[in-house]
């Protein structure tokens, strides 16, 4: 009974976003699979991930272990890993212009060859330069993000994407959709001579597809998605936000990095982890009390604020208010089914 319930609240809420972006996602490709699942909240802003004039700064973690860091509050972050034998590249980025300046920054470093580049996600702005890497580079995703993408097309994911990069559509200009080789279901591992690199996916997070990619030896995780900056919180943009904290809780459990590399934002401890659950556990106990005391969820979340023990950074408050709105609904939908 209880998932004949959430089916039909996800074709209301499916019917709700066509009927209210009929017009400005009137050409948004059928085989798009990473579309916004639910109309936005009021205050809501896209984030913003225009790539121009996006710069990746090369910061060294440890030895051959390297972040590379926008220079803008909350664009993609990537990484590689130098071993005895070969290079590991952690994303993409946004287009092959992004993807150029992450080979460009691993010849800076090193002559070895990129023998693999790993996608923590299906979204354009973590895939859409894979095609400018070398044929010979292997690409490895999670199985969910392997089959987004083999239904999906530049143009579908591009015109959904479009709200992230105000419209301009030219910045996808010249990408070509490049699938990943080789999809896995729980862990990938690999041995680059002298440095073991995993890759683990918890379960859903922000999307369904969040993986991450730790270095057991040096305790360093990327977590793409899962985890942003410091000064931030949490997306459940999937519409799951227990599941998100679950996803969370099973990180914590299975491994314990000490620093992070966000997917968008800083380079923070591994405390954030820590962090993010605290917060999402305690807007699912908001959304639960509000519906005991029958709260409509619209006053809930019309001018909800970030609770002030999660403080925002200032370039990001309208946006992580925007977040913690849409978190705030997901949790009130998920109180109504239990």
């Amino acid at each position: 009974m209880g998932k004949l319930i959430v089916t039909i609240i996800s074709l209301l809420i499916s019917f709700s976003v066509f009927a209210d972006h009929h017009e400005s996602n009137a050409n948004v490709l059928p085989n798009s699979q990473l579309d916004f699942p639910r109309s936005p909240p009021p205050g809501f802003v896209p984030p913003p991930l225009h790539p121009k004039g996006v710069v990746l700064e090369t910061r060294k973690l440890g030895d051959g272990i390297y972040a590379l860091m926008a220079n803008t509050p909350f664009n993609d972050n990537a990484g590689f890993i130098v071993g005895k034998d070969a290079v590991l590249v952690i994303d993409s980025h946004f287009n092959g212009s992004m993807g150029l300046q992450i080979i460009n920054a691993v010849k800076r470093v090193t002559d070895l060859p990129i023998k693999y580049l790993l996608n923590t996600n299906a979204f354009g702005d973590h895939v859409f330069g894979n095609y400018v890497f070398p044929q010979d580079t292997q690409i490895i995703a999670h199985q969910s993000t392997v089959d987004s993408l083999e239904l999906s097309s530049v143009e579908g994911i591009s015109q959904t994407m479009a709200r992230t990069v105000g419209g301009d559509l030219s910045v996808f200009r010249d990408v070509k959709l490049r699938v990943p080789d080789v999809g896995f279901k729980q862990k990938w591992e690999t041995d680059l001579g002298d440095k073991v690199v995993e890759m683990y996916w918890f379960g859903s997070g922000m999307s369904p597809h969040d993986s991450v990619v730790y270095l057991p030896d040096a305790k360093i995780a990327w977590t793409a998605n899962l985890i942003f900056g410091d000064g931030s919180i949490p997306w459940a943009r999937s519409g799951e936000i227990e599941e998100y904290r679950r996803t969370l809780i099973k990180l914590s459990n299975m491994i314990q990095p000490i620093t992070i590399v966000s997917g968008h934002g800083d380079i923070v401890s591994g405390g954030m982890v820590m962090r993010y659950i605290e917060y999402l556990s305690q807007t699912i106990k908001i959304a639960e009390r509000a519906v005991v005391d029958e709260i409509p969820m619209n006053d809930l979340v019309a001018e909800a604020l970030v609770p002030s023990a999660y403080p925002i950074r200032p370039a990001l408050e309208k946006l992580m208010t925007g977040f913690h709105r849409w978190n705030l609904r997901v949790a009130y939908e998920e109180a109504l089914i239990d």
